[in-house]
C-alpha cells in the first residue's frame, strides 16, 4: 500500500504542472517545428508569431494527450504490475484519483471551460482506445506479419505541421511521438521520485 499512498492525488497535480512546464517553458513544440523547418527547408509553414502560437497551442495539446496515455501505460509498474487490470482495488482507486487530479490540474492551468474539458476527454478517449487496441494487437501479432496501426498523434501533428508535405511531416511526427513518449515517462519518474532526478 506504500505505492498507493505515494500516488496520493497531489502527485497528479504535480505531474500536470511538470508536463506543462516541459511543453511551455522548454518550448518543446517550438523546438520540434524549428528542427522540421531546418531539416526540410520549409520556412513557408511558419507564417509569423500568430501561426507559431497556434502551432504551440494545438500541438502542445496533442503532446499532453500522448504523454497522459504514455503515463497510463506505465503507471501500473509503480505498483509492481504490468497492467491496470492487475491492480488491487485500493491501487485502482489511487490510480483513478491520480488521473482525476491530473486532468483537473490541467483544466485549471489551461483555464478550460466545460466544453474544453469535454473535448479533451473525448480526445483522450481516442488516444486511450488506440493504446488499448495496439496493446491487444501486439499480444496477438506474430512478428512481422501485421503492420502496426499508427498513433493518432502522428496524423494529427502532421496535418497541423505541414499538410502540403504530409509524408515527410508524418515521418517527423513519428519521431517526435517517440520522443514525447520517453519524455512523459521521464517526467513521471521525476515527479514520483524527486530525489532521483
Amino acid at each position: 500500500m506504500a505505492r498507493a499512498r505515494k500516488l496520493f492525488p497531489i502527485y497528479g497535480s504535480a505531474l500536470a504542472n511538470n508536463m506543462l512546464s516541459a511543453i511551455v517553458h522548454d518550448r518543446l513544440v517550438g523546438r520540434f517545428v524549428a528542427a522540421y523547418v531546418a531539416d526540410y527547408d520549409r520556412r513557408g509553414i511558419l507564417g509569423g508569431p500568430a501561426r507559431e502560437r497556434e502551432l504551440a497551442e494545438t500541438m502542445g495539446r496533442e503532446v499532453l494527450l500522448a504523454m497522459i496515455v504514455g503515463v497510463q501505460e506505465v503507471l501500473p509498474a509503480f505498483f509492481g504490475k504490468k497492467q491496470k487490470i492487475k491492480l488491487k482495488s485500493e491501487e485502482t482507486e489511487a490510480f483513478d484519483a491520480f488521473f482525476r487530479e491530473l486532468l483537473a490540474a490541467l483544466a485549471r492551468a489551461q483555464n478550460w471551460n466545460g466544453e474544453d474539458r469535454r473535448q479533451f476527454r473525448r480526445d483522450l478517449a481516442l488516444y486511450s482506445d488506440f493504446s488499448a487496441r495496439r496493446e491487444m494487437a501486439a499480444s496477438r501479432r506474430k512478428r512481422g506479419k501485421t503492420a502496426e496501426e499508427e498513433a493518432p498523434f502522428i496524423a494529427r501533428v502532421a496535418l497541423l505541421l505541414d499538410p502540403s508535405m504530409l509524408e515527410q511531416a508524418r515521418r517527423a511526427a513519428r519521431k517526435f511521438h517517440s520522443g514525447v513518449g520517453l519524455l512523459g515517462r521521464k517526467i513521471l519518474r521525476q515527479t514520483l521520485n524527486p530525489s532521483r532526478r
